[in-house]
């Protein structure tokens, strides 16, 4: 009796160990207000991304983690310093060309992880110094974001630009 016991115990044992193994963990579930508040800094992005922010690319850098980088056709900038040479730039020359962007997105989805979750969006950045405006380029940034002492914050941001897209191509064309 006591060998079909303990039989049956280590039986039972072997069972929940291999049922909790195939069991996957689900990440933790965002609050609706996680959800308003990654919105908020995917707008607050495209504004300081567009406008200038404070000037030396601080405002731009703030919304990564400190460890946070931006990667664009294989160039990656990681940290507070190279972002804010990368956003300077990137203001730099359309001073030096004339012009101003608007980044606009649309599609943004937003994936719970265990870290904390995955953005995706549809982009497209307008020239609107030409009348009338035209789409420059597009693209699709994924995300890894994380949530801090300080709110959500991007710790990985690519930018995937269409490779297909061409500005004046006429319809149908691509």
């Amino acid at each position: 009796m006591r060998s079909t016991t303990a039989l049956t115990t280590c039986l039972a044992l072997v069972g929940l160990c291999a049922l909790s193994s195939t069991v996957r963990a689900e990440p933790p579930a965002l609050t609706a207000q996680d959800y308003v508040d990654i919105e908020q800094l995917y707008a607050t992005y495209v504004r300081v991304t567009d406008m200038g922010g404070g000037g030396d690319g601080s405002d731009y850098a703030a919304l990564f983690t400190p460890d946070g980088e931006f990667e664009q056709s294989g160039r990656i900038n990681r940290g507070p310093d190279a972002l804010k040479r990368m956003i300077a730039g990137f203001h730099a020359g359309l001073k030096k060309n004339g012009w101003s962007s608007r980044h606009t997105y649309a599609g943004l989805m937003i994936t719970p992880t265990p870290e904390g979750a995955r953005g995706s969006v549809y982009a497209l950045i307008f020239n609107v110094t030409t009348r009338p405006p035209f789409v420059d380029h597009s693209g699709v940034y994924e995300d890894t974001l994380v949530k801090t002492a300080d709110g959500w914050r991007f710790k990985k941001r690519i930018f995937k630009p269409s490779g297909a897209f061409e500005p004046g191509l006429p319809l149908g064309a691509f």
